[in-house]
């Protein structure tokens, strides 16, 4: 019996199973929030010193920063976080909700997102099943978990996920989950202009 058949016979392993990916898919989240707006600044920074012809003396600094390098490290710190400190949820309670090297208060939003999305990814499970339907509303809400926390710590919307995910949600309405491909575009068109008109209306009224 492989795994998709255990996953459909048996509920239980389903739930099980959802709710530790929704565990390690939060624990990732945590990463992405913090260092994309990062990698995003630099980005942009190091386009503008390449416009503006600047001198070395003033580039970004050459140390490698994406998001799986370098490790991560305690904030107050900057003590590098081993492994076995990562482990979701069980680690903040381990620690008592602090850094094992400090001993500063560790936020305690990392722990809330991986829970959060691990009951998310169950009630999901519980809703679709181990169905297609199912697989695409676990990758639509990991997006949108990781683009409402983006948005609320710097009040940007990355297009390098919502540009995938607009791509992604037309690809699947081709195999008419959800939707079917004609509402798939008309929804992409609508979403799209409305964020451009409020766009326009706000820059009319500010100048």
């Amino acid at each position: 019996m492989n795994i998709i058949q255990a996953l459909e016979q048996s509920a239980l392993f389903l739930y099980l199973s959802t709710g530790l990916l929704g565990l390690l898919v939060g624990s990732f989240l945590n990463v992405v929030v913090y260092r994309l707006p990062i990698m995003l600044q630099r980005s942009w920074r190091q386009e503008c010193l390449s416009f503006l012809e600047q001198t070395e003396t003033e580039s970004i600094s050459p140390v490698v920063f994406n998001l799986s390098q370098p490790r991560s490290r305690c904030p107050s710190c900057n003590h590098p976080i081993r492994a076995i400190d990562n482990i979701p949820v069980l680690s903040y309670l381990f620690l008592r909700g602090r850094c094992k090297s400090c001993k500063k208060s560790i936020s305690i939003r990392y722990p809330v997102v991986e829970l959060i999305t691990a009951l998310l990814f169950i009630l999901i499970a519980m809703q679709f099943g181990a169905t297609l339907q199912g697989c695409a509303a676990l990758i639509f809400t990991w997006v949108l978990i990781c683009l409402a926390l983006i948005d609320v710590d710097t009040q940007l919307l990355p297009d390098n996920i919502t540009l995938p995910l607009l791509w992604f949600a037309l690809f699947i309405s081709l195999f008419n989950v959800f939707v079917s491909p004609q509402v798939a575009l008309i929804g992409a068109l609508v979403g799209y202009l409305s964020l451009w008109s409020v766009f326009w209306l706000f820059k009319l009224a500010t100048g």
